[in-house]
């Protein structure tokens, strides 16, 4: 049933240096297969990131089904951000689990650059200090500080610590002996060893090892199970709720909540999309070395849980993540796999190559001995023909993403369109960069996860996460708005006299002191 599966792990674990993934399937109440894969055991216990999220919003919605909680009722004003709006729109919880509140990516203490280990109390208390980036309901912006304010809102209502409430109303009913929400309370001997390239503010990378520290945002993401355990969880939703929640509530979680038309689209904590035209509810993950998936099929009652031991290779456990489901489907209801269709490159592939940017991105693309294949912003992507000028994008972080070049007529392309990106060919000569941005070139924050600043065609760009590089557009002298993507509607701040280098950078509300770059 899983021999290709095994095959597509062991060919994505070599291509893309992904040290171990384990993955289980599991058919209602039951795990049909379980392994681990190189540096994994199927017992090997992973950080699983923001599928915490999951955990999260079940435990607001029990406080919700016992009348402690209300989903639309304000947020207490004390544990809120400056709201700027004229006329005070109010923040739900129903917009912080459904990623519509308005709040900032990350908190300003205990966010995913502070390795201090606050607390959620700390952390939470620090967004009063900061201000709504967006108006609360108006639009998508993906947060984990906001997650954060519901987990302490928990608390107040139940009168237990997060991680107390969440061992005693979820991982004990569950029996997931094996997961914990610190670091402290992990089976010792059986935290996988993870993995992270660093970036190194040359335009280069390091490999190491990725530290271990509890996130002051723990209900966003601190959450440390295996794939066992996981499955544990996914039976329960699949046999409706599993007496954690009702099944009424459980079928509003997984409702799209406020652009029912569009998938994918957020729930209640889940993301609601499709696979295979067949409904999907699921969650991603990422957190220092460790990447994964979690995913139901709820009318067909399957699940699918994908744990890496890599940093930010999202794209790859969800390609495995969907194939995954291939055998499932293929057990249960002799549904076989669509065929793979193959198409030749288009000829003359020089054309597409050279240097283009997007209103996010910068991408360097190159021909070479019949592929076509580059760097986008800082992923190494490889492009495979679709037909036509077509092509399908794959990186660490892209699966299969539909890039449609755009030819100028001269016999070259003018551009391409990669997902929601839209890029142009930079121009031979394209504008310098003023010396009063300059200055605030470099390297900021922890070394495990720097944020660079640097020059191309003349913008700024910031590398954040050791992800991508963010094109900046400056506000005024000391501040750049961030694009379309991560930290959308937020600001870095550059103090300081114009033309000297900027001790420091106030990142989306984040203070990180400038490296020593000797």
């Amino acid at each position: 049933m899983v021999s290709n599966l095994e095959k597509i792990i062991a060919d994505e674990m070599a291509q893309w240096n992904i040290g171990g993934i384990a993955l289980a399937l599991v058919d209602d109440q039951e795990v049909v297969y379980a392994a681990g894969f190189g540096q994994a055991r199927r017992d090997s216990i992973f950080r699983v990131g923001s599928v915490s999220k999951l955990f999260n919003a079940i435990a607001v919605l029990q406080q919700v089904e016992a009348g402690r909680l209300n989903l639309d009722a304000p947020l207490p004003a004390e544990m809120l951000p400056l709201n700027p709006f004229i006329d005070n729109p109010v923040v739900t919880l129903r917009q912080i689990l459904c990623h519509r509140s308005g709040l900032q990516r990350e908190a300003a203490v205990g966010g995913y650059f502070d390795d201090s280990e606050p607390g959620l109390a700390a952390t939470v208390a620090s967004v009063r200090a900061c201000v709504l980036a967006t108006r609360p309901g108006a639009t998508t912006r993906y947060s984990n500080v906001a997650p954060s304010l519901a987990g302490r809102l928990v608390e107040r209502a139940s009168d237990l610590s997060f991680e107390d409430y969440q061992r005693n109303c979820l991982l004990r009913r569950l029996g997931m002996a094996s997961s914990a929400w610190s670091r402290t309370r992990i089976p010792p001997g059986r935290l996988v060893t993870s993995h992270m390239r660093v970036a190194d503010g040359r335009g280069g990378w390091t490999r190491r090892t990725a530290p271990v520290f509890d996130l002051g945002t723990i209900p966003a993401g601190n959450l440390f199970s295996t794939v066992d355990d996981l499955a544990r969880f996914a039976s329960a939703l699949l046999a409706g709720g599993g007496g954690l929640v009702k099944p009424e509530t459980l079928h509003e979680m997984w409702q799209v909540q406020f652009a029912p038309e569009n998938l994918p689209g957020f729930g209640l904590g889940f993301i609601a999309g499709q696979i295979r035209q067949r409904r999907l509810l699921s969650h991603n993950g990422a957190i220092y070395g460790c990447s994964s998936f979690f995913g139901l099929m709820p009318e067909e009652k399957l699940a699918v849980v994908v744990l890496g031991n890599e940093d930010i290779v999202g794209g790859r456990i969800g390609h495995v993540a969907e194939a995954a489901f291939g055998p499932l489907l293929e057990e249960k209801f002799g549904e076989k796999p669509p065929p793979a269709e193959h198409f030749p490159a288009p000829p003359n592939l020089a054309a597409f190559a050279g240097d283009f940017e997007s209103q996010s991105f910068w991408a360097r693309l190159e021909a070479l001995d019949g592929r076509l294949s580059g760097d986008i912003s800082g992923q190494p992507t490889l492009f495979t023909p679709a037909g036509g000028l077509n092509f399908a994008a794959h990186s660490r972080v892209e699966d299969a993403t539909p890039a449609a070049f755009l030819p100028d007529g001269n016999g070259s392309m003018s551009g391409f369109t990669m997902g929601a990106q839209h890029f142009q060919r930079v121009p031979p000569q394209p504008p310098l960069l003023p010396d009063a941005w300059r200055a605030g070139c470099g390297s900021y924050g922890p070394d495990f996860i720097p944020v660079i600043v640097s020059e191309r065609h003349g913008h700024l760009y910031a590398m954040t996460e050791n992800m991508v590089d963010y094109r900046l557009t400056p506000l005024k002298r000391h501040a750049c708005a961030f694009p379309p993507g991560m930290y959308a509607g937020e600001q870095v701040v550059f103090p300081g006299p114009a033309g000297e280098r900027p001790r420091g950078i106030d990142f989306a509300n984040m203070w990180l002191p400038r490296r020593n770059e000797s």
